[in-house]
Formats: structure tokens, sequence, C-alpha cells
């Protein structure tokens, strides 16, 4: 048997020597000090973070329902909303959200749309687009320009969304004025999203492969925020979807995959309140899942991939009898006047249109097998061809999935592509402030 004894000696702090134990002590104690701050900082955070993204769910609120939604004490949350409202984050506003006259006592605060630009840009095959909102998320210029940019290089790339960036901008400032619409901030854009088509580095540096491009590994963040003085992430546009729906109140909480047909067919998954990145690239390669090996020739140049069967590009060359992997992007009239000669009895339209649900279908069910059903948000040219797909979707995942798991999985359908993604870029670079000016906001005066 071993007995330990555990003696105690209680030595006064006051006359303890300066020994290199007692300098140890103290230093402990520092560090200990240190922690305690530390961690009363993260609470701020966290506390001003929760108070950030009640707001964003609701729009406008009172320091009564903040306390409510976000368990708060009263205090504490009227303490957090003064520090924003001195930060320039909020302002007071009227019951209908207009902006409250001076001298009168605030009741409801909103987001100061002025106390920031986000700009979503995007990259898709033939055109860059984008859209700059302010700091509540209110939408202030759109810009769509047609470019061949296959060939162009990295440097090339910056230049012409350099230069679409600062369009967008300039159409938000009030004619004559030199002052923004959108409030008082200075002229500038805070942050941009960029989302392509394609793999991009899951450091959001830039793009490692897409369609639209014949190069590869093209870092374009760091260029881009040195001319615009922003910060900038790059993301692909199908991983980035979910981010739309990131403060809608009917899709807080839930798992949910959003799943893009067009061009080409991308996925993006929300999964446990987060959006899924891999942490290489950005992952979830739906379209490049292989449904038949040796199968019909991918754009990524493999074969057999789903995309290879449910592409635009895919369904016209099975309807046409085409070998031929187009390099523009397919015209949404084509695929319209497709859909319309497959409902009216064309054969080898229709035929086209199930394999590619057949193909979707096989592909939802090999993911449902691993993690479980899903809601799907779909979007592009198959929302719109829906009919002719969703039977065959949800046969091949009967066939597909154990026990034919997730056919009845809800299918919701989202028709504007562009919109969805400036959407969701908007509330990528949003969450992005709000975490930023959660942790800049100095004047801690709240309770932690």
């Amino acid at each position: 048997m071993v007995t330990a004894i555990l003696i105690h000696v209680n030595v006064s702090e006051h006359t303890r020597p300066n020994t290199p134990e007692s300098v140890g002590t103290e230093g402990r104690r520092n560090a200990l000090s240190r922690l305690a701050k530390t961690d009363a900082d993260m609470v701020r955070v966290h506390n001003r973070l929760a108070v950030l993204d009640h707001l964003r769910r609701v729009g406008v609120t009172t320091r009564k329902a903040v306390s409510e939604a976000t368990g708060l004490s009263v205090s504490a949350a009227s303490a957090i909303c003064g520090t924003l409202l001195r930060s320039g984050l909020l302002e007071e506003v009227e019951e209908d959200g207009r902006s409250i006259r001076r001298g009168r006592p605030g009741k409801s605060l909103a987001f100061r749309g002025g106390a920031a630009r986000v700009a979503a840009l995007k990259i898709a095959v033939g055109e860059i687009s984008g859209r700059i909102s302010d700091y509540a998320g209110a939408p202030l210029a759109e810009a769509r320009r047609e470019v061949d940019i296959s060939g162009q290089t990295g440097d090339t790339l910056v230049v012409l969304l350099g230069d679409l960036a600062e369009d967008l901008l300039a159409r938000t400032i009030e004619p004559g004025t030199g002052e923004g619409g959108a409030g008082d901030a200075p002229m500038k854009i805070d942050k941009v999203v960029v989302a392509i088509q394609g793999k991009t580095h899951s450091d959001l540096s830039g793009i490692v492969w897409s369609p639209a491009l014949k190069h590869w590994n093209i870092g374009i963040a760091a260029p881009l925020s040195e001319r615009l003085l922003a910060d900038v992430s790059v993301l692909n546009d199908c991983s980035l979807m979910p981010e739309a729906f990131r403060w809608r109140p009917d899709f807080i909480g839930l798992d949910f995959a959003t799943l893009f047909v067009g061009f080409g067919v991308g996925m993006g998954l929300r999964l446990n309140g987060s959006t899924f990145q891999g942490k290489h690239s950005s992952a979830v390669e739906f379209g490049h899942i292989n449904h038949l090996p040796g199968g019909a020739l991918c754009r990524c140049g493999n074969r057999g991939c789903v995309e290879a069967y449910a592409g635009d590009y895919a369904i016209l060359r099975r309807a046409t009898g085409s070998d031929e992997i187009p390099a523009h992007r397919i015209a949404d009239e084509t695929m319209l006047r497709l859909g319309d000669a497959a409902r009216q009895g064309d054969e080898a339209a229709r035929t086209a249109f199930e394999e590619a649900g057949n193909a979707i279908g096989y592909g939802l069910g090999r993911v449902f097998t691993m993690i479980d059903p899903l809601p799907i948000v779909m979007t592009g040219s198959g929302a719109r061809a829906i009919d002719l797909l969703e039977p065959a979707i949800r046969n091949g995942i009967r066939e597909s999935a154990v026990d034919g798991l997730g056919a009845d999985a809800p299918l919701i359908l989202m028709e504007d592509t562009d919109a969805l993604v400036y959407d969701a870029g908007t509330a990528y670079g949003l969450a992005a402030l709000d975490g930023e000016f959660s942790r800049s906001a100095v004047e801690a005066t709240e309770a932690a």
C-alpha cells in the first residue's frame, strides 16, 4: 500500500522573500489576470455578436426585445446597444423604420446603412457582375458586363473586378453631392466577396480551377484588396449559396443543401449552423460525383460525372445528338425552348431531361446515404424545368439511397440564381463585418 501525504504550509506573501518561487507566483497571478481579461473580452464580443445577429434576423428591434431574444439582462442589452449606437453601427428609428428626429427619445433600433458597404461580385462564363449593398443589407447598385475572360491572366481579372467594384461604388453617390446615398461613411467598400464557378482555395485567396478560365491557381484576393483597400474573400459560388439563408427565420437551425443546375452542377451545404467548406478547397463538388464510370465527357475532363448528364450543355448535346462541349454559356432562351419541346412530346428532348434528373437523383441518393436526407433549394435553369426533372430525380434517389431514404425530400425552387449569389455574398460579407466590428468596438462599457 502506498500512502500519499499532503502537507500544506501557509506562508504570508507579505513576509515572503523575493525568491524565484515568489516571482513565479506573481507571474502566475498576472497570467490569471490576463486570462480573466481575455475571457471577459471574449464574452463581450460574443454578446455584441448575439445582439447584431438578432437584429439581422428582425431588421428593427428594441432594447427590451434584444434582452428577451438573447437572454442578456435588460441593463446589459441596453449597454451593448448604447455601445453599438456610439460606434455608428446602429441608429434609433421611428416605428416605420425612419431615422428618429434629434431630441426625441429613441425606442427602436436598426442598422445604420452608411456604416459600411459590401460588394458581392460574380464571375461566370462570359461575364462578370456584381451588387453593392449597405451595412443594413439594402442593395444600392447592380452591374453586369459581358466579357471573354477564358484566357485572361489573374492580373487582368483583378483589373476587371476592380473596375466593376469601383463602378458599383460610383453608382451609390448621390449626383452633385459627392455623398453616399446610404449614409455618411467615407466612400469606400469595406468587404468584397468574389463568387466564381469552379474550385477555390480554402483560405479564400483565389481560384484553383474554373470552367470560366483556362489558367489554374490564380490568386486574386491580395491584389484586389490592395487596389480597393478592402478585405477580399474568394469562394465557390455554389458553396456560398447557403449563406443567403443565414438570417431567414424559416431556415434558422435547419440543415439543408443548395443545388445549382445550369451551365454546371454544384452544391452548397449548411450543416449544424455553418456553411460547409473543405480544409483545402471549396469542396462539395457534387457535379463531379461519378454517375457512370467511363460515361459522357464532362467539362472537367473526366467521364461520367453528374454534370456530364445534368448540366445545360449535357442536356442540349443529348437532345441534339452532339458530342461537343460548347465553350460558351447556353442561353436561357435555348434551354426554355428545349424544355417546351420536351413537354410537347419531343422524344430526344424528353429523354435528355429524364437522364439529367436520373443523374441528379443518384447523386443526391449518395449524399443522403452519407449525411441523411436534407431539404434542397434548387436554382438555375433546372428550377425552371423542375416538372421535367423531378420525377426522375425522386426515382434516382429511391434507386440509389438505402431504402430510398430521402426520395420525398422537400424541393424549394429559386429561379433567380444571380440574386441568390448576390444575397449569399452580401450575407457572408456582413457576417464578417459584424465579427470584426464586435471585436473592435473597444468602448466596452456593457456588462460581460
